[in-house]
């Protein structure tokens, strides 16, 4: 699961880190104290669709996540991520990054830039 953090009134978004998912109660505990901890008002999941727009079983598993940051009080908003992966590989490379090693905190950037980039995104400040 990559996290990022980014800032809704500047659109400046940074890769944070790349953690292991070990189911939603556990990620939505880790992502609450994460919140706690950089202020984040809102959290922008990326919504995993299948490439003709249908939901499959990665999209039902983060709408699961959603509901469990829900139930904890925390605001949820969701983003398409079709591609997102294929950005962030290509961040990668350019950044020099070693292959092999995960992207998915340069999904995450890319998820939330797409985001906040959008004509509507929830404007709390940090996501």
């Amino acid at each position: 699961m990559g996290l990022a953090v980014g800032d809704s009134l500047t659109g400046i978004v940074s890769p944070l880190e790349v953690v292991s998912y070990r189911g939603a109660q556990a990620a939505a505990r880790f992502l609450a104290d994460a919140a706690e901890r950089l202020g984040v008002g809102c959290f922008v999941l990326g919504l995993p669709t299948l490439a003709d727009g249908s939901v499959g079983p990665a999209a039902r598993r983060t709408e699961v996540l959603a509901a469990e940051l829900r139930a904890l009080g925390l605001e949820v908003d969701f983003q398409g991520e079709f591609l997102s992966t294929d950005e962030a590989r290509r961040r990668a490379r350019a950044a020099g990054r070693p292959p092999g090693r995960p992207v998915d905190d340069l999904a995450a950037q890319v998820i939330l830039e797409e985001y906040l980039a959008s004509p509507n995104p929830a404007s709390t400040g940090k996501e």
